[in-house]
């Protein structure tokens, strides 16, 4: 149960943020998406997404333990 919780939180959090970067690019008339899909695409980016990944993969980590020792 807590794999679908954290898998959805981080999806809902993937959107708002898409959508949030997406608004105020339009709002200032400038391309945030594709400014931040050209950041992440450079080798500090990538390295920056599996920091991400890493992070999410310890919450859900701790998530577990959390619901195992309940």
């Amino acid at each position: 149960m807590w794999v679908v919780s954290t898998v959805m939180q981080t999806l809902v959090a993937i959107v708002g943020l898409v959508v949030v970067l997406f608004a105020l690019g339009q709002a200032i008339g400038t391309d945030l998406l594709g400014m931040t899909a050209q950041a992440l695409s450079t080798q500090t980016g990538q390295w920056l997404v599996i920091a991400v990944v890493a992070f999410i993969g310890m919450g859900a980590a701790m998530r577990a333990m959390r619901f195992t020792r309940a």
